[in-house]
């Protein structure tokens, strides 16, 4: 029977949060490591990097950490991190609909929405269309 590791059911436990909650989310596992990406919104929103370490150069704003001590937020590499733990997730969803709200605000729900649907349109392949 194939071993699913903490990480990957919180990935899950997350992701059926998160699309209740009316997010599109795609989940990406690493290869070398424990560590589980989950895309939001297709690009549009901040993405989440779950792990069992810290990585000091990762391009994630929202880090969830399996039992994260250390600060709550800092500002490495030009980039504003969050660090949450298996506990606090409550905090990481309210944190992400103000993000999405925030980026909404921002660009316009036009936009967002364009960009948010944007994957979408690239994965459908049209099957009445002739290939000369």
């Amino acid at each position: 029977m194939l071993k699913i590791n903490k990480e990957k059911k919180m990935a899950n436990k997350i992701k059926k949060v998160l699309q209740m909650r009316g997010f599109i989310v795609t989940m990406q596992l690493s290869k070398k490591t424990n560590s589980v990406y989950l895309k939001i919104d297709n690009g549009a929103t901040e993405g989440i990097r779950i792990s069992d370490h810290v990585n000091k150069i990762t391009k994630y704003k929202f880090n969830v950490i399996r039992n994260y001590q250390g600060k709550r937020a800092e500002f490495t590499n030009g980039k504003y991190r969050i660090f949450y733990n298996y506990n606090s997730l409550g905090r990481l969803i309210a944190d992400l609909e103000t993000e999405r709200a925030n980026n909404i605000f921002k660009n316009g729900y036009n936009n967002y929405k364009k960009i948010r649907e944007r994957q979408n349109d690239i994965t459908v392949f049209n099957y009445n269309t002739k290939v000369a």
